[in-house]
């Protein structure tokens, strides 16, 4: 069986890509400033907007 990749992740699945636990981590990115689509009460993150929204949150290894 072919595994299907998709562009629009739940809240759960974007939090496995993550490697989140917690809910409340993953609203904390959302005040951060990831976004979100909701759609008739049903809230997904775009994949891509996750990948970007990480990569825009970067720290030089000096600083961190």
């Amino acid at each position: 069986m072919e595994k299907v990749q998709t562009e629009y992740l739940s809240y759960k699945q974007a939090m496995k890509i993550l490697g989140l636990s917690s809910y409340i981590t993953l609203t904390t990115y959302i005040k951060a400033g990831l976004p979100v689509i909701e759609v008739a009460g049903s809230k997904r993150i775009k994949r891509t907007d996750l990948d970007n929204f990480m990569t825009s949150h970067y720290v030089n290894s000096e600083e961190a």
